[in-house]
């Protein structure tokens, strides 16, 4: 493990990363605040794991300056699932990202693409991931990735599942914050996976966050 990534731990439960948060997220989706959660970050160097790296990211791919990277269209696939399930204009994508908050639950740099952070990892995010939803308050988040979910904190409670046309049902998690409020968890495929598929994803996000 690399002298950075030992510090960070040693720091364990201070978040480093700090979310996007995109200017109408107090508004919200049909009156909701909604969350995207997103496993990591990977960073080539130490240099690169700046505070500022998920808001640089999201402003990256939302600016008309930069050019088309492979990595973008996990973002736009998102936006479009969140918004419509068919194809969106750039704006429409900025108006997306500008409703939501997004936030990288491990607070440690990744060291390689496509490596799952270790336990010790996973758990840099648990304090900070608490603190991030006393201060903003959703009421919904959209979790990238069942690996991630999986490695959520635990307490909480399950909540009534989303059941599918298919038979199939997707679980709901509830966290419960300090003023009585509860905040719903929805696993969703991550965006960036072969299988994603924005129009099966809309009607059951939208579901999920009037419900």
């Amino acid at each position: 493990m690399r002298k950075e990534q030992l510090q960070y731990l040693h720091d364990m439960g201070k978040m480093h990363f700090k979310p996007w948060v995109g200017k109408n997220y107090a508004r919200g989706i049909n009156g909701k605040r909604v969350m995207a959660l997103g496993e990591s970050h990977y960073c080539d160097t130490p240099e690169e794991a700046v505070a500022d790296l998920t808001s640089n990211v999201v402003n990256y791919y939302l600016s008309q300056e930069r050019e088309h990277e492979g990595w973008m269209n996990t973002y736009t696939r998102f936006a479009l699932a969140l918004m419509s399930g068919k194809k969106l204009s750039h704006a429409e994508c900025v108006e997306a990202w500008n409703k939501i908050l997004f936030y990288n639950y491990v607070q440690v740099p990744i060291s390689a693409p496509r490596v799952a952070p270790t336990s010790e990892q996973f758990a840099t995010g648990e304090k900070p991931f608490f603190e991030l939803l006393e201060q903003y308050k959703p009421h919904r988040i959209l979790v990238w990735g069942k690996r991630l979910y999986n490695n959520l904190p635990r307490q909480g409670d399950e909540l009534p599942g989303i059941e599918l046309p298919n038979g199939r049902s997707i679980e709901v998690w509830g966290y419960s914050l300090p003023d009585g409020s509860v905040v719903k968890l929805l696993p969703i495929t991550h965006p960036s996976a072969p299988t994603f598929s924005p129009s099966e994803w809309y009607p059951i996000i939208q579901y999920f966050i009037n419900g």
